[in-house]
Parts: structure tokens; C-alpha cells; sequence
């Protein structure tokens, strides 16, 4: 049997980084990891390859929306071509856990994969914001988690964190909750052994609930760019001052790649908050932006 392990979370929560850290506790095993990007340029992905992983993409459109049978006959052909004894799953921050679930119930598929764990990343900084933003839509991830982890709760005080904890516990009580320093090694070795469970049985299947989600998912669009200027670290800093201003829209996220002259600067914009690292990739300069009400003609020409 095949160990799936499922990686949900939304928008800028951590996933990624969490499966970085996970591929390095993995030994012996030939791991592909499955990428499902919102918008129509892979970002993500570049980040887990340059460590020589495989990664299959599959871009814009979400998992759970537009491209459900080329989700299930991506795994198929995985199975049958590369012979994985893992596979990876990282659904678009905008997916929904229920559906994906769902579909992983297909018989041939239960008769090939195991599910090891259904994790879903919760950003502790953001948290309240998207609650109250997201609603029903932001909370399927949570409900339908077997494993909850807390990212950035380094950044939030012990009050928060604890309404955080309580808020979880009344969306999902069953879920284990894990709040802890991400980089102990110990922490990511208990994520890629949990065996959580061998599959949903029917009666896990009957007790999801699909919510319809068309009123937050039909607000929340992309651009994907390809801005070929050289930019220094305060060019960048000046631009997601003005995205935090509101100037383009309600940026959830930005991320990606642009030219520095010698490297590439990689970048992470969310909610307000980023980083900027140098970083030596041989990838053509590009970038993903998600949001709502985001002014596309204005946001081309700041990245150019």
C-alpha cells in the first residue's frame, strides 16, 4: 500500500514549508509530491524541486473545482508509472478537505493507497481574520482534519493562542492539535509516521459535510505574472507596503521570484505580512497573486 499524506491549510498557512521539513525526516522511500496551485503559475513547486524531489503540479483551478478528474487520473498515472511508497498531497489553499477526501474514497484508489495522515496547517496569526472572513468554507479544512497544526504561533502571545486552541476544539474536537517549535526535528518525524487511519470507511464518508462555498470562492481571483525588471529588497518592500495599503485590492497572497541581477529574490506576502530571501534557482522570474477586488491592470505595472 501506498502512504498518502494529505498537507491542507489556506492561503499562506505554512504547507510548503511544513513538507520541506517532512521530506527531511523521510528515509528509504520514493516520495512524490502532488502540488495544486490556485493561480496559473507554479510557485510553490520550484521550492520542493530544487531539492532533486519529484513534483507533479497541477495548476490553475483548485482540486475540489475545476480539475477533479485530472486530480484522480494524476494519481492513477502516478501509481502506475513511478511506483511511489509515498505520495504527498498539497491542496490549493482555497480547496476543500471534504471534497478531496472524497474523492481518495474511490474504490481502486482505496485498494492501492493508505492514508497515513490528513493534516491541515492553521495560520496562528491570521486565524481570527479568516474566520470571521472565510467562514464555512475556511472551516471544512479544519473539521475534516484528523491532525490540526498551529503555524507562527511563535508570533502571537499566550492568551491568543489559547482562544485559538479553544475555537479549534468547538470546530473539530477530535482533531490532535500540535503546537510546537517547527524546527525540532523530533516534531517532523512524528508528522511522517502517524498512520492516522487505513482509509475513510463509509460511515467517515457519510459524516463529511460539503458545504457550498460558490459566495467565498467566486470573490477570490489570481494574476500570475512574469516581470522580467531587476528589483533590490527595498523596491519589493515599498511594493507590499502598498498592498498592505489596499491600493490593488485585498492581497491574501503574493508569492514568487523576481530578478535581483545575480540571483533571484524569493518572496511571501500574507495579509500584511513577508519575507524576502536571495535565493540560487535556475527558474524564470515569476509570480502568483490571490486576493479579492484586485485591480489587475494596476498590479501589471508594478511588476514589470
Amino acid at each position: 500500500m501506498i502512504k498518502v499524506d494529505i498537507i491542507s491549510g489556506f492561503l499562506g498557512s505554512g504547507k510548503t514549508t511544513l513538507i520541506k521539513q517532512m521530506l527531511t525526516s523521510i528515509n528509504g522511500e520514493k516520495v512524490i509530491v502532488l502540488e495544486n496551485e490556485f493561480g496559473q503559475i507554479g510557485i510553490d513547486g520550484e521550492l520542493i524541486k530544487k531539492d532533486g524531489l519529484e513534483v507533479i503540479e497541477l495548476q490553475n483551478g483548485c482540486i475540489c473545482c475545476s480539475i477533479k478528474l485530472n486530480f484522480k487520473n494524476t494519481i492513477e498515472e502516478v501509481i502506475e508509472k513511478l511506483s511511489p511508497d509515498r505520495i504527498i498531497i498539497e491542496p490549493t489553499g482555497v480547496g476543500l478537505l471534504s471534497e478531496i477526501l472524497i474523492m481518495l474514497n474511490d474504490q481502486k484508489l482505496r485498494n492501492t493507497l493508505k492514508l497515513n495522515s490528513i493534516v491541515t496547517v492553521v495560520d496562528g496569526v491570521n486565524f481570527f481574520d479568516y474566520i470571521d472572513n472565510f467562514g464555512e468554507f475556511y472551516e471544512d479544512q479544519i473539521k475534516n482534519a484528523k491532525t490540526i497544526i498551529i503555524s507562527k504561533s511563535q508570533l502571537i502571545d499566550k492568551k491568543n493562542l489559547n482562544s485559538i486552541i479553544k475555537d479549534l476544539k468547538e470546530i473539530n474536537e477530535d482533531a490532535n492539535i500540535i503546537n510546537k517549535n517547527w524546527d525540532c526535528k523530533e516534531f517532523y518525524n512524528t508528522i511522517t509516521n502517524m498512520n492516522e487511519l487505513n482509509y475513510f470507511t463509509e460511515e467517515d464518508i457519510k459524516n463529511i459535510q460539503i458545504k457550498d462555498i460558490s459566495e467565498n470562492m467566486k470573490n477570490i481571483s489570481s494574476i500570475s505574472l512574469t516581470p522580467l525588471k531587476i528589483y533590490s529588497i527595498k523596491d519589493l518592500e515599498k511594493i507590499f507596503k502598498d498592498l498592505e495599503r489596499g491600493y490593488f485590492g485585498n492581497i491574501i497572497r503574493c508569492k514568487g521570484f523576481v530578478n535581483s541581477g545575480n540571483d533571484l529574490l524569493e518572496f511571501n506576502y500574507v495579509n500584511g505580512k513577508y519575507n524576502i530571501n536571495n535565493i540560487k534557482l535556475k527558474v524564470c522570474p515569476k509570480l502568483c497573486i490571490i486576493g479579492t477586488s484586485l485591480k489587475f491592470e494596476e498590479l501589471k505595472k508594478v511588476f514589470i
